[in-house]
């Protein structure tokens, strides 16, 4: 019995330092994938820094904590339009701000507003003018 008891002793030892190798390993792996996703995120911001003017970084910056998906996307396209040679000058805070309201879906509306009149789209105030001509 004494027998038995030291070999069982034996091959929990050899199970924990199995066990104690594999969580190093995972660690170790764990370590360096977190590594190379901090290295991608950096080179990621040198070539957003390269692309955008520094005010248009800077509202890219505050976007990401509002809008992160947005602000990653207009990235993503700016950085596309990089790559296939199409883009010539760096992108300005208004040329984000225009991406954006693109991909949100907000369109630009001119209204106006006469005199005890009610507001109206531009397109209608012009109609209206025009038919008044007529």
């Amino acid at each position: 019995m004494p027998q038995d008891a030291d070999e069982l002793k034996r091959i929990r030892e050899r199970k924990m330092q199995a066990l104690l190798k594999e969580q190093a390993q995972q660690e170790a792996l764990r370590l360096e994938t977190e590594e190379r996703i901090k290295q991608r995120e950096t080179e990621r911001e040198k070539i957003i820094e390269a692309l955008f003017l520094p005010d248009a970084v800077i509202y890219l910056n505050e976007l990401k904590q509002i809008k992160p998906v947005v602000a990653e996307r207009i990235e993503d396209l700016a950085i596309a339009l990089y790559l296939r040679g199409q883009l010539i000058n760096r992108i300005p805070k208004t040329g984000v701000i225009l991406v954006q309201r693109k991909l949100e879906g907000v369109e630009s509306k001119i209204t106006v507003k006469r005199r005890g009149e009610d507001e109206v789209s531009f397109y209608e105030a012009v109609k209206k003018d025009l038919a008044k001509d007529d």
